[in-house]
C-alpha cells in the first residue's frame, strides 16, 4: 500500500538571497578599486628605487651574482614578475653549469642560455662553502662529495653534445678514484669536428691524486681561442693548435717523470707556448717516479719567452728539486718584471732540520749560478724556505740591477739579516757611479722575529747611504705587514727621522690588512 504523506517530485534545494550573499562575501576577495591594502612608505620607496635602474644595469648586476652562485639565477626569478621576464631574457645569465646529480635543474640551464658559451664546471662542493676545508653536509646529497668515474661521466654527458659553445672547463677532484680523467674527458678526447672547442678560452684540470700515467689529447687538437691553462696531476699532449695562443700557465707538475725528464716536458711546453706571459711553475716531488719522457733538450739550447713579465717557482718545504735548475738554467726571460719564489701554502712553517739546511743551501747556490741576469726586473718577492740562507738574498741583489720592490716573507729574516740587507743596500748604492740601486719598498711579511727597536735603528741610520759625494736614501719606504714582533708604540720615536724613509705598519683584521701607523 502506498504511502500516503511520500512526494511525487523531490523539490530542489534553493538558498535565500540573503545566505548567497553572506558566502560571497566570506569566499570572494573584494575589487582592488574597493580595498586598500596597507605598504611601509620604505618598502614602496625601496620598490621604486630598484624598478628605475635600466633594465641592461640590472641584468648586469644579476650576472656578477651568478658568478659567486651558480644558483643566483633562480632566486632571481622568484622575487618578481620584472625581474623574472629580465632574468629569462637574458642568456649570459644561465651560462655557468655547474653539474651534480640534478641533471634536468642543468639541461634547463642550457636551454635557457640560448646560443650564449657555457662555463662547465666541477668542483668539489667544499670550495663553494667560504673556502672552508670542510665539505658541506648539502654534498653528499648532490653527488659532490665523492665521485667515481662512472658518476664524472654521465654528469659531463650531459654539457657533451653542446661542447662547440664552452668558453671554460673547469674540473677539479680533491678525492682519489680509479679512472676519474678517464670519466671526465671521454667527451673531449675524440676526433672529428664534435670534439672541437672553437669558443673555448680557459681550461682548469686539478687532481693531485692521480695516479693514471696515459696521456690524454684535448679537443680534437682545435681550441685556437685558449688562453688560460690551470694544470694538476693530469698528462696532456700539448699540441700547438690547443695551446700556441697560451698567455697564462700555472702547470703543477704530474709527478711521473723527475729530474731531466721533468725539466724537458716543461721546456718543450714551453717551446709551443713561447707567447706566455705569466708563468707558475711547481714540481713536486713523488714518490715512483718511473715515466721518462720521449724528448731530450739539447743543454746548449733555450726557450725564448719574450713575453713573458711574470714568473713564479713554488717549492714544497726545502725541497728544491733538480728539475727546477734545470729549467731556468734553460730558459731565458729577457722581459720579465715581477719574480716571486714561493712555498705551498700548506707547508708548515717551521725551520729546517740543519741537515735540510745544508741541502737548501746547495740547491739555493745551484739555482742561483743557473738564473741568468735579469736587467728589466722591478719586483722581486721571496718566502719562507727561500730565505733559509741570507746569502741567498744578498747574492740575489747582484743579478737584478733595476729592482724596485723587495718583499721577505716569514720568519727566517730576524734583526741580524735585516741589518746585513740593509749593510749590502746601502754599499751597492755608494759603489755604483752611474746607476745605484734605490729601493722604492722593502716589505716585510710576517716576519715575526724582527722588532721594532730594529726598525728604528733600520730606518734611522742603516738606510741613510747619504755621502758628501751622493747624499741620499737605498730605500725610500719600508712596509711592514703581520709582524707580531713589531710594537707600534716603540715606533714613536721615528717621529722626528732625519733619513727621510716611510715607514707604513699593517695588521691583519680578518682577511684584510689595516694600516695602523704611518710614519
Amino acid at each position: 500500500m502506498p504511502f500516503t504523506l511520500r512526494r511525487s517530485k523531490r523539490k530542489e534545494l534553493v538558498f535565500s538571497r540573503s545566505l548567497v550573499e553572506a558566502v560571497k562575501s566570506k569566499i570572494f576577495v573584494p575589487n582592488k578599486k574597493d580595498s586598500y591594502v596597507y605598504r611601509s612608505p620604505t618598502l614602496r620607496r625601496q620598490r621604486s628605487r630598484y624598478s628605475h635602474l635600466p633594465a641592461e644595469l640590472l641584468a648586469y648586476i644579476f650576472i656578477l651574482g651568478a658568478q659567486d652562485d651558480p644558483l643566483f639565477p633562480i632566486t632571481i626569478t622568484h622575487v618578481c614578475r620584472s625581474w623574472r621576464a629580465l632574468a629569462l631574457q637574458t642568456p649570459s645569465l644561465w651560462r655557468i653549469v655547474s653539474l651534480d646529480n640534478r641533471l634536468r635543474l642543468w639541461n634547463e640551464y642550457i636551454r635557457r642560455s640560448r646560443a650564449c658559451t657555457l662555463d662547465i664546471r666541477l668542483v668539489p662542493q667544499s670550495r663553494k662553502n667560504n673556502g672552508s676545508s670542510s665539505p658541506d653536509p648539502r654534498s653528499r646529497a648532490h653527488g659532490r662529495y665523492y665521485l667515481a668515474a662512472q658518476s664524472v661521466q654521465n654528469y659531463l654527458h650531459c654539457a657533451a653534445p653542446h661542447i662547440s659553445r664552452w668558453r671554460s672547463l673547469e674540473i677539479e677532484f680533491q678525492h682519489y678514484a680509479p679512472y676519474l680523467w678517464n670519466g671526465a674527458l671521454s667527451a673531449c678526447c675524440g676526433y672529428g669536428p664534435s670534439s672541437y672547442a672553437p669558443q673555448l678560452e680557459s681550461l682548469t684540470l686539478i687532481n693531485p691524486n692521480n695516479d693514471d700515467t696515459n696521456e690524454f689529447t684535448l679537443f680534437g687538437g682545435y681550441a685556437p681561442k685558449l688562453r688560460r691553462v690551470t694544470l694538476n696531476g693530469i698528462r696532456l699532449t700539448w699540441l700547438p693548435d690547443v695551446f700556441a695562443n697560451l698567455s697564462a700557465l700555472d702547470y703543477t707538475h704530474h709527478g711521473f717523470t723527475r729530474g731531466r725528464d721533468a725539466a724537458a716536458e716543461l721546456l718543450y711546453m714551453l717551446q709551443i707556448s713561447n707567447r706566455l706571459r705569466q708563468l707558475k711553475v711547481s714540481i713536486p716531488s713523488r714518490a715512483g717516479a718511473h715515466s721518462s719522457f720521449p724528448f731530450r733538450f739539447p743543454a746548449e739550447d733555450s726557450v725564448l719567452l719574450a713575453h713573458l713579465t711574470e714568473l713564479s717557482i713554488i717549492i714544497e718545504d726545502t725541497n728544491l728539486p733538480s728539475a727546477l735548475i734545470q729549467f731556468i738554467a734553460h730558459v731565458s726571460i729577457p722581459n720579465i718584471h715581477t719574480l716571486h719564489l714561493m712555498v705551498k701554502p700548506t707547508t708548515n712553517d717551521t725551520r729546517p732540520s740543519r741537515a735540510g739546511q745544508s741541502d737548501i743551501s746547495t740547491r739555493l747556490r745551484q739555482f742561483l749560478k743557473a738564473l741568468p741576469r735579469l736587467y728589466t726586473l722591478r719586483r722581486l718577492e721571496l718566502e719562507y724556505a727561500w730565505l733559509s740562507d741570507p746569502r741567498f738574498i744578498f747574492m740575489l741583489l747582484h743579478v737584478v740591477p733595476s729592482l724596485t720592490h723587495l718583499t721577505l716573507r716569514g720568519p727566517h729574516i730576524t734583526n741580524s739579516p735585516l741589518f746585513e740587507l740593509c749593510d749590502i743596500l746601502r754599499a751597492r748604492y755608494r759603489s755604483s757611479s752611474k746607476y745605484p740601486l734605490i729601493l722604492d719598498v722593502l716589505e716585510l711579511d710576517r716576519c715575526e722575529h724582527v722588532t721594532a727597536g730594529a726598525l728604528v735603528d733600520v730606518v734611522k741610520h742603516n738606510l741613510d747611504a747619504g755621502t758628501g759625494r751622493r747624499p741620499g736614501m737605498c730605500v725610500r719606504a719600508v712596509h711592514v705587514k703581520d709582524c707580531v714582533g713589531v710594537d707600534v708604540l716603540a715606533l714613536r720615536r721615528l717621529k722626528s727621522n732625519p733619513s727621510g724613509v716611510r715607514l707604513r705598519v699593517w695588521r691583519k683584521v680578518m682577511y684584510h690588512y689595516l694600516l695602523i701607523n704611518m710614519l
